[in-house]
C-alpha cells in the first residue's frame, strides 16, 4: 500500500512538472515576442570636438517598426555627464536650440536625428571624443524601453 501511494504522488509530480514545463515555455515565448525591440538606431555618430570643448552631439536615425507611435526620453552615455535631448527652430531669422522633453518616433515610421533638427547633446564630456572611437548610447524610450546602439566618432563642421 505503502509503494502505491508513493507510485501515485511520484506520477502526479512529473504531471505536474510537465504541465509546468510547457506552462513556462508558453509564457517564454510569449514574453519573448513582448519584448523583441519595435525601435532600432542605426547611423549613430558623435561629433569630434577640439580637446578645450565641454560639449559634443549625437545623432543617430530611429526606426519605429512598431504600430504605436513612441518617444524617446532619455540618452545616457559613459562620454558625458549629461546628455539632453535638444532640437532647433528657427526664431526671428535666427537658429535657436533648447532642450525638449522627448523626441517622436511615430509608428511605422522614422525619426533623424540630425544638425539643425533634433539631437542629443552631450554636456560636461569625461574625455574629448576623438576620430574613430565608438561609444555606448543607451536611449530610453517610453514604449520600447532600453536601446543601446554604437556611435562613431565623426567630423562634422559646426554646432
Amino acid at each position: 500500500m505503502f509503494q502505491m501511494k508513493s507510485y501515485h504522488k511520484m506520477l502526479l509530480l512529473i504531471s505536474s512538472l510537465y504541465v509546468l514545463m510547457g506552462c513556462t515555455k508558453d509564457m517564454h515565448h510569449k514574453l519573448h515576442a513582448h519584448m523583441e525591440k519595435t525601435i532600432h538606431a542605426h547611423g549613430a555618430w558623435v561629433r569630434a570636438v577640439p580637446p578645450v570643448s565641454h560639449m559634443s552631439a549625437a545623432y543617430l536615425t530611429l526606426i519605429n517598426h512598431g504600430d504605436k507611435d513612441d518617444q524617446l526620453l532619455s540618452v545616457e552615455t559613459e562620454l558625458a555627464k549629461v546628455a539632453e535631448l535638444h532640437n532647433v527652430k528657427k526664431k526671428d531669422g535666427m537658429m535657436s536650440m533648447f532642450p525638449v522633453p522627448f523626441v517622436p518616433v511615430p509608428a511605422g515610421g522614422e525619426q533623424s536625428l540630425k544638425p539643425g533638427s533634433y539631437h542629443i547633446m552631450l554636456i560636461n564630456l569625461n574625455k574629448t571624443p576623438k576620430l574613430g572611437e565608438e561609444y555606448e548610447l543607451v536611449l530610453n524610450f517610453k514604449n520600447a524601453g532600453i536601446v543601446k546602439t554604437s556611435a562613431a566618432v565623426k567630423e562634422g563642421g559646426s554646432m
